[in-house]
């Protein structure tokens, strides 16, 4: 057949690859010394990586929502807190008072960067004698008599401010809760105090997991059954999912290396063939973390799978390079000859394979979600640095061991037993090319109406073993605490004083009373405090402790003299509730920790409430953890549907330039698109949720899927154009590079199913999901895509006829 004028640049592209392979082989010293340089320089950056998986990092630093966190936080300090429920059989009893003291002093000796510590042994206790305002500690007396137990007692189950924050409503559970300090540091103004304007950093991810590992520690000690301590919150939760993720890409890095090797040696039986391409997928993968932690970027619960991605990846393209070069030794060429040949079959393959498997892992870049968006900005560097040190590191290397020719029967002639079954499955794709394109058809439909049930998700406590503490401990605290988790509203009057206003703070009583009647489902309000709890708690306490006087005063006047007075008494807990200036309130809303799939439309009910009831003359701002769970929630499916979109739109059109051919091009991404929609169809028909891990494996499988297609349309190709005869031209394309893509998809879902082993059950779900996706691909690749080149040449042939 004659050449077209694509063919003739891919034959020129091809010589310059083999000439390069020439070069490499004659001059491998200098690549070796500067790759190694190179790559010296970038690992050397690797002590500098952080993690970073707490609540807020799942958004962008410029998010809307993550910026007024932010300026909450910078304003009224960390809303979210380490939370210890202590369970007892009596909470007032001597032993257990004197073992809550001693967990409590414990706790403010050995836990660094506490703002705030608070439990029975030190709870604000507001009343009124003879003397005026008394504002003190619970315990500042401690009881020695059964009737100051029972007045204890007493004044604990009385006091509402106390109930479901303090202590449960059944009196059998207590709690210690620790907010940490805001800050990692500030710059000192010239009194020695802090510059409030100066520039500031939030604490870091180090210094909260520090925190929280004291904090189980110490507690660790107090456990026993008549004093069962649980520990939960956000900075828990965080520091677990850290350690975790930590442990998981450890174990499951060094499975991947294992499977890697199982498979290279099994494959090519040398030692040689597995360290080399070991030893260049390696400085691929610690080079692109180098640039992460150069850059600043952090390991999260998506750049996690980055390790034994870019390892099951980058070897792929040494084992076409090894197999190849393998054929042509067996086949009695020399070795430059071979490295020569090899380069000028492969090379291009190798680099339109990077290219699209960039693209599709390059979609995620777009996506809302930021640990997402990380993934897609550094996993094409690293699939960059596999091409580049195979192309231009492994040619040297081959060059630097000896290698001699080993005879395996058939291997060169395609008639050893693993040839002749992937000739085989070609063989019976092209004579009946409708019954396998009528069978993948159905399994399409099949799997695209069990898509149709898929069910999101976003709920960390799920990624956890039913077994894990924090786990345990956040259902428990949901049951008896009313939940850990905090929607914080910011209403803004506009003016100084502004909060002062009687008719306001009754409308923020207003908001506690209507968010405790709000019960749908798990969802409800557990506790709601403001400024009006603290100046209903005063004006009782300055009228003799009358319950008749837990009211907002009349007298606008009164409000601000009783709020000074109580000032005057050294509490600075007012400034949890409103701004120095009294012009902007702040309402804490405490509720169970529920999956974030129901926030959103919870939350949109609950801002429409409280606006209704504040009314016209103030703005509302809702923030806290729940809102940016929320917005991590919607992000999610916006990078899903982004990274999918991306991904086809990138890929199609660099299949269609690459293959030359536009017809077969868009054919090509049917096999390419089948096993994401079968992945898609089986978590659907199984109730698998979609996460912020497993909603990326269709994108990736997508850019990996077409790595294999791309070496098989590259050589299918060139022998059609040889032939003419498709059947002859997939026996010869199965014949020399069937057995690399097998190999290739093995190593591949090998390395995606030593997630299995992971401890954390969304990282499970993703490995099972890509392998057996991976494997779908492959199969996919060699019947479905034989099946439709068949199909594509008939037609062409038959219009080609007068």
């Amino acid at each position: 057949m004659a050449d077209s004028p694509s063919s003739g640049i891919r034959a020129r592209i091809e010589r310059a690859f083999e000439a390069w392979g020439r070069i490499a082989f004659r001059r491998p010293l200098p690549i070796v010394v500067v790759t190694g340089i190179v790559s010296a320089l970038l690992i050397a950056q690797l002590p500098r990586l952080e993690t970073d998986n707490s609540t807020d990092s799942f958004l962008r630093p410029n998010d809307p929502v993550r910026v007024a966190y932010d300026e909450f936080r910078r304003e009224f300090g960390r809303d979210e807190r380490i939370s210890i429920a202590v369970e007892a059989p009596d909470l007032f009893a001597p032993a257990f008072l004197e073992r809550l003291r001693a967990l409590h002093l414990d706790l403010e000796r050995e836990v660094g960067d506490v703002d705030d510590l608070t439990s029975m042994i030190n709870a604000r206790d507001t009343r009124g004698d003879e003397q005026g305002l008394i504002v003190e500690e619970l315990l500042a007396d401690w009881p020695e008599s059964s009737e100051e137990l029972e007045s204890l007692r007493e004044r604990v189950l009385s006091n509402p401010l106390y109930r479901n924050t303090l202590i449960s409503g059944d009196a059998r559970v207590t709690t210690l809760s620790i907010r940490l300090v805001t800050y990692e540091s500030r710059d000192e103004d010239a009194t020695g105090g802090f510059d409030e304007a100066g520039p500031a950093t939030f604490l870091s991810e180090q210094a909260i997991s520090n925190a929280v590992r004291v904090v189980y520690e110490v507690a660790g000690r107090y456990d026993a059954p008549d004093f069962r301590v649980r520990v939960a919150g956000g900075p828990v939760m965080s520091e677990r999912l850290n350690t975790r993720m930590q442990e998981d890409m450890v174990v499951f890095t060094a499975w991947c290396i294992g499977a890697i090797c199982l498979f290279l040696f099994l494959l090519f039986r040398r030692v040689a063939a597995v360290v080399l391409p070991l030893l260049v997928v390696g400085l691929s993968m610690l080079s692109t973390l180098g640039v992460m932690a150069l850059a600043g970027g952090k390991l999260s619960i998506a750049t996690q799978i980055l390790p034994s991605l870019l390892l099951a990846v980058g070897v792929c393209d040494a084992v076409h390079i090894r197999a190849i070069y393998y054929q042509r030794l067996q086949a009695g060429s020399g070795r430059e000859d071979a490295v020569a040949f090899t380069m000028g079959h492969s090379g291009l393959a190798i680099v339109m394979t990077s290219v699209t498997t960039a693209g599709g892992l390059g979609s995620f870049a777009l996506g809302e979600l930021k640990p997402v968006a990380d993934l897609g900005v550094y996993a094409p560097f690293g699939v960059m640095f596999a091409l580049v040190y195979t192309v231009v590191l492994l040619p040297a290397l081959l060059a630097l061991v000896p290698t001699s020719p080993r005879r395996r029967p058939g291997a060169e002639d395609g008639s050893d037993r693993l040839s002749r079954v992937l000739v085989g499955m070609g063989d019976f794709a092209a004579s009946y090319p409708w019954s396998v394109v009528s069978v993948a058809l159905c399994l399409l439909l099949i799997s695209g109406l069990g898509a149709s049930f898929l069910r999101f998700s976003h709920d960390p406590m799920d990624w956890f073993p039913k077994s894990e503490p924090i786990r345990e401990a956040t259902l428990f605290m949901n049951q008896h605490l009313d939940g850990v988790n905090v929607v914080e509203i910011l209403v803004r009057t506009g003016r100084e004083n502004g909060a002062q206003d009687p008719e306001l703070l009754r409308r923020l009583d207003a908001v506690r009373a209507d968010a405790a009647r709000i019960h749908q489902g798990p969802w409800h309000i557990g506790k709601t405090v403001s400024l009006a709890d603290v100046v209903m708690e005063v004006h009782q306490a300055l009228n003799e402790n009358r319950p008749e006087f837990h009211r907002i005063p009349d007298d606008r006047e009164l409000v601000a003299q009783e709020l000074l007075l109580f000032e005057s008494t050294g509490s600075d807990d007012l400034e949890d509730f409103v701004d120095p200036v009294f012009s902007t309130a702040r309402i804490t809303m405490r509720v169970p920790w529920l999956d974030a799939i129901v926030y959103p439309k919870l939350l949109a009910e609950l801002e429409e409430r409280v606006r209704g009831i504040l009314g016209e003359g103030v703005t509302l701002e809702v923030t806290g953890l729940v809102p940016v769970l929320s917005k991590t929630f919607r992000s999610m499916l916006v990078s899903m549907a982004t990274s999918y979109i991306v991904a086809l739109l990138v890929i199609a059109p660099l299949m269609v330039l690459l293959i030359g051919h536009f017809t077969r091009g868009l054919l090509s991404m049917i096999p390419n698109v089948t096993p994401v929609i079968v992945m898609l169809g089986f978590m659907g028909w199984s109730g698998t949720p979609v996460d912020g891990l497993t909603m990326m494996v269709g994108a990736i499988v997508i850019g990996l899927a077409v790595d294999d297609t791309i070496h098989f349309m590259h050589n299918f190709r060139r022998y059609y154009e040889r032939t003419g005869d498709a059947r002859e031209a997939i026996r010869m394309t199965l014949t020399t590079t069937g057995r690399a893509l097998l190999v290739t998809s093995l190593v591949l879902a090998a390395g995606f199913f030593t997630f299995a082993g992971a401890y954390m059950i969304n990282a499970r779900l993703f490995g099972l999901l890509a392998g057996g996706a991976v494997l779908v691909a492959f199969i996919s690749n060699v019947v479905l895509s034989s099946s439709l080149m068949v199909l594509a040449t008939r037609r062409a042939e038959r219009a080609a006829v007068p």
